[in-house]
C-alpha cells in the first residue's frame, strides 16, 4: 500500500504527522509530494518518508504525481 501526503509549508506539523502515520501503517510506502514549500518542510519530510517528490502546487497535481510514483496500491 502507498500513502500519498501532499504538502505545502507544513514544517510545524510534518514531522509529528509522518511519525504517527508510520506507527499506524508501518508497512506502507509513504510518498510526500511537496508543492514548493519554502519553510523546511522538504528537509523534515525527507528523513521520514520513503519517497519525496516536488511537484507543481495544487492538491490534484500533487496527488496525481504521487500516484504515478507509487509502487503499491493507493
Amino acid at each position: 500500500m502507498s500513502i500519498i501526503v501532499p504538502t505545502y509549508n507544513e514544517v510545524a506539523l510534518i514531522q509529528a504527522f509522518l511519525l504517527q502515520l508510520r506507527d499506524r501503517a508501518p508497512d506502507a510506502e509513504i510518498i510526500v509530494v511537496d508543492g514548493g514549500s519554502s519553510d523546511g518542510t522538504r528537509e523534515q519530510a525527507r528523513e521520514l518518508c520513503d519517497r519525496l517528490i516536488v511537484a507543481n502546487r495544487g492538491r490534484a497535481k500533487q496527488m496525481n504525481a504521487g500516484a504515478a510514483a507509487a509502487s503499491g496500491r493507493t
